[in-house]
């Protein structure tokens, strides 16, 4: 290993590099949940857990359009690879023509869900709030989209820094937002549950507006808008909708699966379901460290693949699975050292507390299995693997994960535990064969495209 270190030094350093602005960025976006969750639970563990339901259900669809939006960072990436950078500008406004088309649809379908928030099983109680809550955070549909299309045009670019500051700022909007409008500060009316959903707005909003308007005047974009041909404009549509859709439905599968489990939780109790949402979103913020990694991979590896260097390939791959090794051990053992000190940032409730201790020490090994998937998953996108991905997410989400939860949940004395350990065999399985086909591809050899578009 320490060979391979010496060696493939620079590589280490550019993924590295790639990596570390895109976590940071994505960990501000957690962040900006774990303020809610935090700020909310201090105020009330009903509305606490309102708002982590609104979230679950609101992401449960629009995170289909951020994963399919992953395949504008992979196009770009293998262009650069094939010397034809001139192909981000298409890419780009084709992405945009997707965005306001899916924000119709999911808005439409966010409002399907509010009138029939209790198809969901949970309380009244958490209902009333919860359809408030979603009502509120799905105006801001469109600027989510835009953001991450223009997120992922730079990524592709590996202009990487330029999201994560884009991001940092509205997290301290939100977080100074939900001061005021939560507790009801510097003159405005005390809001709760309402105020974090208006707080998220806004901060969305101008997440949106800046990285579209960075992204748009950036030197070298202004550079390649010059060169790109008008008649392409819209040419890249079906083609991010072919890479794309396999990667939005595998982070559908994900997030459904996760949603679900959080509605399952609430079917035991309210705090189970606080204790379960308390640790998913610590997974959460571990989970951001190696989705940096898994979009760096996707980067590189797209860069090799688009200039058909095979030994470039398993290189990065390999450097990206070791770097999640050693990331995900080094939180593992935070997790199992402090979990009570962790959980008593959440909640002063003493069953919450109780109930988050256990599920975090779970979270230590669930987050091993869920960084190597995400990585797995990141270095197959960037080879255009994605298909494979789809139904192997599918069958350890909905195969294995939520027939394996709802069984140890309520046909044996687990509880909310048994929804965990279910999910760690999940994501375990996900994480074996995703490793398995990447290795079955390498060894068999890639099948390079002599013309994309």
């Amino acid at each position: 290993m320490f060979k391979h270190l010496k060696v493939h030094r620079n590589l280490y350093q550019y993924i590295i590099q790639l990596a570390i602005p895109i976590t940071i960025g994505q960990l501000g976006m957690v962040l900006m949940g774990f303020a809610d969750t935090v700020m909310l639970g201090k105020y009330s563990t009903i509305q606490m857990s309102a708002a982590s339901f609104g979230n679950a259900v609101f992401f449960q669809t629009i995170i289909f359009g951020i994963g399919l939006l992953y395949a504008v960072s992979t196009l770009i990436a293998i262009a650069d690879g094939e010397g034809k950078l001139e192909k981000s500008i298409p890419i780009f406004k084709s992405s945009l023509l997707i965005s306001a088309f899916l924000s119709v649809v999911f808005i439409l379908i966010h409002y399907i869900l509010i009138y029939n928030i209790e198809i969901f099983g949970q309380t009244n109680k958490v209902n009333i709030h919860a359809s408030s809550y979603l009502e509120i955070v799905n105006y801001a549909t469109p600027a989510i989209l835009v953001f991450y299309a223009s997120k992922q045009l730079m990524d592709g670019l590996s202009f990487t820094k330029i999201a994560m500051y884009v991001t940092f700022f509205g997290l301290l909007l939100n977080v100074f937002l939900n001061w005021v409008m939560i507790y009801g500060n510097l003159g405005f009316p005390e809001m709760g549950i309402n105020g974090a959903a208006w707080a998220t707005n806004v901060a969305r909003v101008f997440m949106a507006l800046l990285m579209f308007y960075f992204a748009w005047l950036h030197p070298t974009v202004r550079k390649l808008r010059i060169e790109q041909k008008v008649s392409q404009s819209f040419s890249y549509f079906w083609s991010i909708l072919k890479l794309g859709g396999p990667i939005g439905l595998t982070f559908f599968f994900e997030i459904a699966a996760f949603s679900v489990g959080l509605v399952m939780a609430g079917w035991i109790s309210e705090n189970s379901m606080a204790a379960h949402q308390i640790a998913i979103n610590l997974a959460s913020i571990t989970y951001m460290f190696v989705t940096g990694i898994a979009a760096a991979a996707t980067i590189v590896v797209g860069n090799y693949y688009g200039a058909k260097d095979k030994e470039g390939i398993r290189h990065s791959a390999r450097i990206a699975f070791t770097i999640t090794i050693i990331i995900e051990v080094v939180f593992a053992l935070m997790l199992l050292l402090f979990n009570s000190q962790i959980a008593a940032i959440y909640s002063d409730d003493e069953i919450v507390l109780q109930l988050s201790v256990g599920l975090i020490v779970l979270a230590a090994f669930f987050q091993l299995s869920d960084g190597l998937q995400a990585v797995g998953a990141g270095v197959l996108r960037g080879v255009k693997e994605t298909k494979i991905t789809g139904v192997i997410a599918l069958f350890a989400y909905w195969g294995i994960m939520i027939p394996g939860a709802y069984y140890l949940a309520f046909k044996t004395d687990l509880g909310v535990k048994g929804i965990w350990i279910s999910f760690i065999v999940g994501l375990s399985f996900a994480a074996v064969f995703l490793l398995l086909r990447f290795y079955t591809i390498l060894k068999k050899g890639f099948v390079f495209e002599e013309k994309d578009n």
